[in-house]
């Protein structure tokens, strides 16, 4: 019952014109890249985010993505967009990670705004600890795939326990994992405070 109710309300946070702050204002969405052609999603260990940090700078081939939370409180959903190179071929996501998980919008070719989304909630999680939301596998090339605001409601966010959301700007790039083939990546690990990295974005856009 829980996961139908988190469902239905991201689903009509998607329609709604307005939302109330979640508790994830570090939230982040790091990313981690494994070269394989599968991966289950036990595969992200021993990647932590603490001890071991994701691979950001991958090999060109067969490559899968690691889709994954950190510095949370207390999450339910999450809404990010993914755009790859052209030379990149996206061949297919599986969002299946959490308890209960179900996805209103998955990602498909060509990714973009649209096309690239994954919008997915899942029963309520407040371990703290790095978690999996889902994979994405590719054959990948030169360049890199990067997280891109969602063309559908409040963009790239999260969906707290309660039903509040926290989003995350285009001035806040540190706080969205990357990966490139060669050099490049983020892994967007350590929390970055929301005020803080809009403010610096602000300041920077002055000079």
């Amino acid at each position: 019952m829980r996961v139908a109710t988190v469902f239905m309300a991201i689903l009509a946070l998607v329609a709604s014109s307005t939302a109330f702050a979640g508790t994830n204002p570090q939230v982040t969405i790091p990313l981690h890249a494994k070269t394989a052609v599968f991966e289950p999603c036990a595969g992200l260990a021993p990647v932590d985010c603490v001890s071991t940090r994701p691979t950001v700078d991958a090999a060109a081939g067969n490559v899968a993505i690691f889709v994954t939370l950190m510095n949370y409180t207390g999450v339910a959903g999450l809404q990010t967009a993914f755009d790859n190179p052209s030379n990149w071929t996206f061949t297919f996501g599986s969002w299946d990670c959490q308890a209960g998980q179900l996805s209103a919008v998955s990602p498909a070719p060509p990714l973009g705004a649209t096309a690239g989304t994954i919008t997915t909630a899942f029963s309520c999680v407040t371990s703290g600890a790095l978690i999996t939301i889902g994979r994405m596998f590719f054959i990948a090339s030169t360049g890199c795939i990067s997280q891109v605001q969602s063309s559908y409601a409040f963009g790239i966010h999260v969906l707290d326990c309660q039903g509040g959301i926290d989003q995350i700007t285009d001035n806040e790039q540190g706080r969205l994992g990357k990966i490139c083939v060669g050099s490049g990546g983020v892994d967007a690990c350590d929390p970055i405070s929301a005020v803080e990295a809009t403010t610096w974005g602000q300041i920077k856009a002055s000079y």
